[in-house]
């Protein structure tokens, strides 16, 4: 005899899920006097389509009224099954939104976000930031953008970096012999173009100095020092060695 396949299919999503051999149903072959195969729940006789690899088949069934005829009851249901065709991203792809954020596919269908790769959605997981949105897909920055945006960030942190005025205080006195009314008498005495000396008086009085600041610069300048020994200062807390007095 013939084996006879049976088709199986997920209780909760429908997709297919591979087929089995038939055995019989002893009861059905014994009513019906022939050989009837024994078709579980969650399965069915119709085979499925051939599908790519990012599609699966998901099995549906509905009921419909049968045309009447001489051997029909009118107005008699039968039930109509098959199987359709879906998208399946959950085994080769990620889901991506717009803030760079990667999620699994748990879903059989279309998807929310960006898909990509797995591989890429595993770098993109580590680094974020070599990755944008761009025309309506995920895309590697190039290695220009990179290091533009990486010189940017260090300029920001080095800009945000902050010490006490008693450090600042205590390096410049280090290096220059100067007290912060030291700072001032020299700044009278060479009064740069637009700076404040009132305004600076009271900068030198805050409680903390950020690098930042335009001061900073403009007096680091006036004392001989240039921006790469001011971030040095708050690196370090002292300024470079070279220019100790």
């Amino acid at each position: 005899m013939e084996e006879i396949k049976i088709y199986n299919y997920d209780k909760r999503t429908k997709e297919y899920t591979g087929y089995t051999i038939a055995e019989q149903d002893p009861e059905e072959s014994r009513v019906q006097g022939r050989y009837v195969p024994l078709v579980n729940a969650f399965s069915t006789l119709i085979q499925p389509p051939e599908y790519g690899e990012n599609e699966i088949p998901v099995y549906y069934s509905y009921t419909k009224k049968q045309i009447s005829s001489k051997d029909k009851e009118e107005n008699e249901k039968v039930m109509v099954e098959n199987w359709r065709i879906e998208k399946d991203y959950r085994k080769n792809f990620y889901s991506v939104d717009k803030q760079l954020k990667v999620s699994e596919i748990k879903e059989i269908g279309e998807v929310s976000g960006y898909l990509v790769k797995k591989e890429v959605g595993e770098e993109i997981k580590n680094h974020p930031e070599r990755y944008k949105i761009e025309g309506g897909e995920v895309v590697k920055k190039t290695a220009e953008e990179i290091a533009k945006e990486e010189a940017e960030a260090e300029k920001e942190r080095k800009q945000m970096m902050s010490l006490t005025a008693a450090d600042v205080e205590r390096a410049i006195y280090k290096a220059k012999g100067m007290d912060f009314d030291d700072i001032v008498e020299f700044v009278k005495l060479n009064p740069p173009e637009g700076l404040d000396i009132k305004a600076l008086k009271i900068e030198l009085k805050a409680n903390n100095f950020y690098r930042g600041n335009p001061y900073v610069e403009q007096i680091g300048t006036l004392l001989g020092y240039t921006s790469d020994d001011l971030d040095y200062l708050f690196e370090n807390k002292e300024l470079p060695e070279k220019l100790v007095n």
